[in-house]
């Protein structure tokens, strides 16, 4: 990371100031001759090709940013003309106000077409479930033919994320009081994180920050380089960052997040994690205060518990299953900001924000050492203090000062207080002391079990019988407990009959005992009889079978994470799963009198960094015993581990593709 005060240019001013000029006020000349040299589809196999993709970005003393982009898109297949027949510009205009500066077509015959930027139309931005008033404008291109391109300059001035200050940023046309009302979360700072690829290829990229020199500037360039300049211009530091010929991004099936991956800048004046800890708590205490209707509640709901655990999972479980998730705009204070609890309660509806921000209050009442805490679902945080978060929890101090974590909004349908799911993810938590960046305790694959143990008997004509007890504990008994909660029973067996077809299309089941989806009392459980026509095939002296349990019957709820993850021989970005896995069967599969297995899977055992397997078969007494034991190490398996993680997925594939293959004694064939 660098921490840059003010100093010497890292190469001449002049030049730098040259270059500078010369990229904002490129004549039309330039962009022609770029748009020429750009080349067509067939050197880029790509619909469209970005030409220039360039922000300027001003920021004023009190953390305003006014970035002002200007993009050049050629256009290479007809497909890529319709792409970019429409040009969508998206804004919150609590946070941002977004001018249109200028549009125009250069025509593949040299023809430059000026369009008129006033006629664009504004709407509302699509939104589902949460409702924070984003806006956006369109603005129609008309036809454009192979070798055409489109210019957009477009300046938005306010800050990043739609969160924390009450304003009353209006839309403008950039001139308006509305950018100078603006205020950023935190007065004085400003911080973005800038990723370097998109869909399409890009010729060249540039981002240039004038800061003044008086704000210290922390950045850093994560997964790959970028050509950097740093100069002194009068009373601002200018920091330029650019890149060219970057391919178009393509990414691998269930891959980690781009952002995880992708050339990233990230930029940020906040000097440390722990300022970003106490600003959080202090914009948000205010919120936590309480009613007598919550206290009320909180009484009812732990009346009844004896221990400490009990009384914050009671309380968790509650705003889990009666808040529901919708979110509405309070203004610009979205995004971190939680709404008063009293507010949540009553409306029985918020965000995660609002839901740990409420259950934050109610522990408080019942006597925990409360507070909220924000991270990020599904990516990493980059060590700059820049906002790089998606979601709020809630913590619980524990008297030796470490921490319970608790997600009443991933809790729906689920016993785990803290979702296996979130292992190992950034944090920061709201304390009045300031806390630096954290990270969530791993999940381990003891955690999150699927077990089965079977009985079974495979009959003279063909049918196989059997007795089969499913248990299942953290992500993968939450994933089955959600599939059937909400369905009444009838339509609870016919999921779970069709769960069981990964055994025969013609099983079918009874005596089946499912456990009640919304009893946490313990893990959950079922329990069924089925039978299997023809699951027995050959004829004469010999008869195959396949081991029934190893076809993992409602693999897709219990480990559908783990369809996909093998097609690919080689990778080069790490995969991520869903969470851990330990996946244990046991199983006995008695032969008819006479029958006796002359082949069997082979035994194995493989282990490696991310996964591990171990199988174990035997035949005892005219049956046929065996164990199989995998674990999932890592829900996110390197590059360099994919290798251990692919061998032990075939593995297990094929032993469940393996047939036994059984010998009939004469007599026996014979009947």
């Amino acid at each position: 990371m660098q921490t840059l005060p003010v100093r010497r240019a890292l190469f001449p001013l002049a030049a730098l100031v040259i270059l500078a000029l010369a990229a904002v006020a490129r004549a039309d000349d330039d962009i022609k001759s770029g748009i020429a040299a750009a080349g067509d589809a067939k050197k880029h196999d790509s619909d469209v090709v970005i030409v220039l993709d360039e922000t300027h970005v001003t920021v004023r003393p009190n953390g305003i940013g006014e970035a002002r982009t200007r993009r050049v898109a050629k256009v290479l297949r007809d497909r890529g003309a319709r792409g970019e027949a429409v040009q969508r510009f998206e804004f919150d205009p609590k946070t941002n106000e977004l001018t249109l500066n200028a549009a125009r077509v250069y025509r593949a015959d040299g023809k430059v077409e000026e369009l008129a930027v006033h006629d664009a139309v504004e709407q509302p931005a699509a939104d589902r479930t949460i409702f924070w008033g984003s806006r956006q404008r369109l603005l129609s291109v008309g036809r454009l033919e192979v070798g055409d391109a489109i210019e957009t300059i477009v300046t938005k001035t306010g800050f990043n994320v739609a969160y924390l200050e009450e304003g009353n940023g209006e839309q403008g046309t950039g001139n308006s009081d509305a950018a100078t009302a603006l205020e950023p979360p935190m007065p004085g700072h400003w911080y973005d994180e800038v990723t370097w690829s998109a869909g399409v290829p890009i010729v060249e990229k540039r981002y240039v920050v004038r800061m003044p020199k008086d704000k210290r500037l922390q950045y850093e360039i994560y997964n790959g380089s970028l050509r950097v300049a740093v100069a002194l211009d009068g009373e601002h530091m200018v920091y330029t960052f650019e890149k060219r010929d970057i391919p178009a991004w393509k990414g691998e099936p269930k891959s980690t997040a781009r952002s995880d991956i992708d050339t990233k800048l990230v930029l940020a004046t906040l000097p440390d994690w722990e300022s970003k800890s106490r600003w959080f708590h202090e914009k948000n205490e205010a919120g936590f205060a309480v009613d007598d209707a919550i206290r009320a509640k909180v009484a009812e709901i732990i009346k009844s518990c004896k221990s400490d655990e009990e009384k914050y999972t009671a309380l968790n479980h509650w705003v889990a299953e009666n808040i529901r998730y919708i979110g509405t705009s309070r203004g610009a204070c979205e995004g971190y900001t939680t709404h008063p609890a009293i507010e949540t309660f009553h409306d029985r509806g918020g965000v995660c924000k609002d839901k740990a921000g409420l259950l934050v209050a109610m522990l408080r009442v019942a006597g925990f050492d409360s507070y909220i805490v924000m991270t990020q679902a599904g990516s990493a945080v980059a060590p700059v203090p820049a906002d790089q978060f998606n979601h709020a929890v809630t913590s619980i101090r524990n008297t030796d000062g470490s921490f319970t974590m608790l997600d009443p909004t991933w809790m729906p349908k689920s016993r785990d207080n803290w979702s296996t799911a979130e292992s190992l993810q950034n944090i920061v938590y709201g304390t009045p002391e300031g806390i630096g960046l954290s990270i969530t305790p791993a999940s381990g694959p003891e955690q999150n079990v699927v077990k089965y143990e079977s009985s079974c008997a495979a009959l003279p004509d063909g049918r196989l019988e059997g007795r089969v007890r499913l248990t299942a504990t953290g992500t993968p008994e939450t994933q089955l407990r959600r599939r059937l909660a909400g369905r009444v029973p009838d339509e609870r067996r016919q999921v779970i009959e069709e769960g069981f077809t990964r055994l025969a299309a013609s099983v079918r089941l009874a005596n089946l005992r499912v456990m009640d989806p919304v009893d946490f009392s313990r893990p959950f459980e079922l329990e069924s009889e089925f039978t299997a026509d023809g699951y027995v095939v050959g004829g004469g002296a010999k008869a195959y079978l396949k081991l029934p349990m190893m076809q993992r019957v409602l693999a897709d709820v219990l480990c559908g994470d783990w369809e996909g993850t093998t097609t690919l021989e080689q990778r080069k970005q790490p995969l991520r799963m869903r969470a851990t896995r330990r996946l244990e069967i046991r199983e006995t599969v008695k032969l008819p009198e006479g029958w006796k297995a002359i082949e069997l899977p082979k035994a194995r055992t493989l282990d490696g960094p991310s996964a591990s397997l171990a199988f174990t078969i035997e035949r005892t007494n005219g049956s046929i015993e065996y164990r199989c034991d995998v674990d999932v190490k890592k829900h996110i398996v390197p590059p360099a581990e994919y290798a251990n993680f692919r061998e032990v997925m075939q593995a297990l594939d094929e032993i469940a593709g393996r047939a036994v293959v059984c010998e009939r004694e004469v007599a026996s064939a014979q009947r």
